[in-house]
Parts: structure tokens; sequence; C-alpha cells
């Protein structure tokens, strides 16, 4: 190791050690002041603006939990709240497909969709295909089809009929 290198390490150490007079060396941080166990504390609430009220019982005083013992006014109604409506997302109904037919050939089952509000609309799809913008053909395995909705969990399994296999 080169002597001046040593030499200036060295140094640095050494001004840290004393420039640093006894405190720990992290830095942004002071220690907290001790607090004396005699002196009188006081908690303050903030309020923030443009909070939208909580639903609160109605008819019924409000008390600060941490005042003291107070004694509630007895009532032999029992408290009523403000009702809070959540929006739940409304999913679409199920359309009505109907199975046309069904056809086996050298690359496996294939099916014909028709949905009776659409005349002439006629999907023929496989199993892992999707179709009508939004459904997927789970299974398709004789005597079930299971059609599944991509956005969501529902699904609807059809009866198709045996595998009618010519011997």
């Amino acid at each position: 190791m080169n002597p001046s290198t040593l030499f200036l390490g060295g140094t640095a150490l050494l001004l840290a050690v004393l420039l640093g007079g006894g405190r720990s060396v992290v830095a942004g941080t002071e220690a907290p002041a001790t607090i004396d166990a005699g002196e009188n504390l006081s908690i303050r609430s903030l309020q923030r603006a443009g909070r939208t009220p909580r639903a609160e019982p109605v008819g019924i005083p409000l008390r600060d939990p941490f005042a003291g013992e107070t004694p509630l006014a007895a009532s032999s109604e029992p408290p009523t709240f403000a009702p809070v409506h959540a929006a739940l997302p409304v999913v679409p109904a199920f359309p009505d497909f109907r199975v046309i037919g069904k056809q086996q050939d050298d690359t496996g089952w294939a099916v014909f969709i028709g949905e009776p509000g659409k005349q002439g609309q006629v999907w023929v799809v496989r199993e892992g295909e999707s179709f009508n913008d939004g459904f997927k053909v789970s299974k398709l395995a004789p005597p079930l089809l299971v059609i599944k909705r991509l956005r969501g969990r529902q699904s609807r399994t059809f009866d198709i009929g045996k595998d009618e296999i010519e011997e």
C-alpha cells in the first residue's frame, strides 16, 4: 500500500473522530430529547379539508372515548345508521347460445353455435377457441360442451349428445 494513501486515510479518520465530538454519525438524524414524566402532553387531532363524512348513527350523540366516564343516555330504540350504498358492477346475462350441431374430423370435434337474437350468425368453434367477442370453448368432449365468459367467472355447460361413431 502506498504510504501517502495510508497517511491520507489516517488523517481523514482522525478528523472524523475529532470533529464528530462523540456524536453518532448518522446523516440527518438527531437523538430524541428525553421527555420528563411530569410534563403535560397534549394530543391534537387534525381535521382534513375535503373529506367525505362517514355514516354516523342518527339520533345518538357522539362522545370522546378517552374523555372519562360519562354514561350514555339509555334509549329503548337501537341506533340507526345512515345507509351507505356501494355500487356493484353489473355483469351482463349469459347469452342463450344454442348448439346447432357437431362434427368430428381429422383435427377433432367442432361445434356449430348460434344465438337466437342473431339470425344467420353461426360460429364454428373447436376446444380452446374464442368467439362472439368474449366467450371461449373451454371443454369440448361429447357429451359435454363448456363455454366460459373471458371476463369474469361465468360458464355454461351444454349436453351435446354422445360420441356417435359408426362401426
